[in-house]
């Protein structure tokens, strides 16, 4: 019988390894800057651009565009949740997650619950080789 994960679950697993990789460690305001993309990220066969605090796909794109991740690691983990204009999350939303297990690619629509993303302004988290990636993006 199969058994589906609940959000709690999720959401416990995913910060279990944040703490486990030292990715939820208190660092200083300077160490911060210029920190948001310490791995390279493509959203929709378009680079990440490195920002203050966060990371920035320039052009809107489609709800299944292609998620790609220049990383070594065995396990990527992608949390992605529903801002509003002003980067603030979205108040009720739940967060989306995108597991990738020994691959580098997948498409942003292969959420762990199934679900689409609708149109609107997301930030994702890109968990990896114990560093973590914050990218502002669009899905038109």
């Amino acid at each position: 019988m199969k058994t589906k994960l609940s959000n709690i679950t999720i959401v416990l697993t995913i910060t279990s390894i944040l703490l486990l990789t030292g990715c939820s460690r208190s660092r200083a305001p300077e160490d911060i800057a210029g920190d948001s993309l310490p791995f390279p990220v493509s959203l929709g066969g378009q680079a990440a651009k490195d920002g203050t605090p966060f990371a920035k796909i320039e052009n809107p794109v489609a709800a299944d565009a292609e998620l790609a991740v220049e990383s070594k690691s065995d396990m990527i983990i992608v949390n992605v949740n529903m801002v509003t204009a002003k980067n603030e999350p979205v108040q009720g939303s739940e967060p989306a997650v995108i597991l990738l297990e020994g691959k580098t690619k997948t498409n942003i629509d292969k959420t762990m619950d199934g679900k689409k993303l609708p149109a609107g302004n997301y930030i994702m988290s890109v968990v990896s080789e114990g560093k973590t990636a914050n990218i502002l993006f669009t899905i038109k």
